[in-house]
């Protein structure tokens, strides 16, 4: 026995224990025979000193040290018997809780793999030589992930988890300052949250200063009920999506006029060709569009992207009046300031809401609907402008988790997976 050995059987904490340990292969089984030094014991039963050996029970435990190959500790588990009651017991186990067989090393491995929100129980069963429902009744004996207390700024936005659920879409809460998840609830419907906030004490809800948000009424209804004192801001990337799919509605309307139709009264094939391949002129940062050269096949040619918008905006006056309002809104929203927007929002309002183009026109109701939200969102937490970016990212990996996971069908257990994949630093109970 040396202590390279014991350190590669996971085994240190109890080197000076250690008697007995050998180690052999059989049938491509690494089987680990392992003994401890006799210690002072007495009785449980009636506290006597005077107990006797009766005799070893050779217990096997798995204990998952390689991902090549199985491992069992072969304990050799002493038996006693007190000679004043005759109780038989055994002596103490610090390998594996008692009438179980895995090791808490291989556990707290198990546990351990989990925290990574690409890992499934499958995959955790594979790595470990032990069964799916191992794992499983592993994480839910030692995981229970509870609700955050809540943060200054909240994040709140829905996600769909399954058909095969109550609820196709979940409610996520999540820390904005902190970047931990608050808690996963089942659904996002109005009287769930309702509920749901009015068994969290008000003194922590009067601390909540804003709440973030996409343009879900519901949402709004809820934080107004029971964070009265919060602000509400609605997430720019969802007022900007909305805007975007208006003018890409207004591109192809204009798109579909010059359609090489005989019997059509307006055609060129060129104005067609031009607004259906450069179609993300219209959507794309002007900057973020290559800079360079552009092959316009049709025209035998190549454009800068200047001529080319250029050439799109010369093709429909109402098209080129939708795009210019656009990038208006698009320039305030990434330079406005939350103390003196006011006046631009104002102007930008007008502007839509009398716009000859019902879309345009839609977007203005939209922004008059949300006008005080939209100011919030140019509030700014520790340097940083408020949005929902943060959750986005946080979705996608829960999607990951509900992806992988092959339908887990408890919401409990999908809940406490996600949130101990993601926080990391949900506790382990009963540790």
């Amino acid at each position: 026995m040396t202590y390279d050995t014991i350190n590669i059987l996971h085994l240190e904490r109890f080197r000076d224990k250690i008697q007995l340990l050998e180690t052999r292969l059989d049938k491509g089984t690494l089987i680990i025979e392992l003994r401890f030094h006799k210690q002072e014991i007495i009785c449980p039963v009636c506290h006597n000193m005077h107990i006797k050996f009766h005799s070893y029970q050779y217990k096997k435990i798995i204990h998952s040290i390689s991902t090549h190959q199985k491992s069992i500790i072969r304990f050799h588990h002493r038996k006693y018997q007190c000679k004043q009651c005759h109780k038989i017991f055994y002596e103490h186990n610090p390998i594996s809780d008692i009438y179980e067989n895995i090791s808490l090393y291989t556990k707290t491995s198990i546990l351990n793999y989990l925290k990574d929100y690409n890992h499934t129980f499958t995959s955790a069963a594979i790595h470990y030589y032990v069964s799916i429902q191992t794992v499983i009744n592993i994480f839910d004996r030692y995981v229970e992930a509870k609700r955050r207390k809540l943060p200054i700024v909240i994040n709140i936005d829905e996600v769909f988890i399954s058909r095969t659920h109550a609820y196709k879409y979940a409610c996520v809460l999540f820390d904005f300052k902190g970047r931990k998840m608050i808690d996963l609830l089942p659904t996002r419907h109005k009287h769930y949250l309702i509920k749901y906030f009015s068994r969290i004490p008000k003194s922590e809800l009067d601390q909540v200063e804003v709440v973030v948000m996409d343009m879900w009424t519901s949402y709004k209804e809820v934080v107004h009920l029971c964070m009265p004192k919060a602000k509400i801001a609605v997430d720019s990337f969802h007022l900007i999506r909305t805007l975007n799919e208006i003018i890409k509605r207004i591109r192809i309307d204009t798109m579909n006029k010059y359609k090489q139709h005989k019997s059509a009264p307006v055609h060129d094939d060129m104005y067609y060709y031009m607004l259906k391949k450069f179609h993300y002129f219209f959507l794309k940062n002007y900057e973020d569009i290559y800079d360079g050269k552009i092959h316009i096949r049709k025209m035998q040619a190549y454009w800068h992207k200047s001529d080319i918008l250029h050439y799109l905006l010369s093709i429909n006056d109402d098209l080129k009046e939708a795009y210019m309002l656009k990038e208006w809104y698009r320039e305030f929203n990434l330079t406005a300031a939350y103390d003196t927007c006011d006046d631009e929002l104002n102007k930008l309002v007008y502007q839509f809401r009398n716009h000859k183009l019902a879309g345009l026109r839609s977007f203005g109701k939209t922004l008059i609907n949300w006008k005080d939200e939209i100011k919030n969102s140019f509030l700014v937490y520790d340097k940083r402008r408020i949005s929902n970016g943060p959750i986005e990212s946080v979705n996608n990996k829960i999607k990951t988790v509900i992806k992988t996971s092959n339908g887990i069908q408890s919401f409990n257990r999908l809940r406490n997976k996600i949130m101990y994949s993601i926080n990391k630093d949900v506790p382990i109970k009963n540790k």
